[in-house]
């Protein structure tokens, strides 16, 4: 566990041990919780990260298509 100084500003600066590990750099997202009296900073993955997330699972493009209904006829 590592410490932090919260500035006047309310800024604190992540552990660059922590940032490295969490594959955070500037412009990265984070989100903050509380949870009761805890504070919970979670990375937010780049949509990048969900490229590809179907692979290995034999699917293809088309197989993740909608079929589309047949036209119908209205009398």
């Amino acid at each position: 566990m590592q410490a932090a100084i919260v500035s006047s500003k309310g800024q604190v600066t992540l552990p660059a041990a922590m940032r490295a590990k969490l594959g955070l750099q500037a412009g990265s997202h984070i989100r903050f919780e509380l949870r009761g009296q805890e504070l919970v900073i979670t990375p937010e993955l780049p949509m990048s990260a969900y490229r590809g997330m179907h692979t290995g699972y034999g699917l293809t493009a088309a197989d993740l298509e909608i079929e589309k209904e047949p036209d119908r006829e209205f009398e």
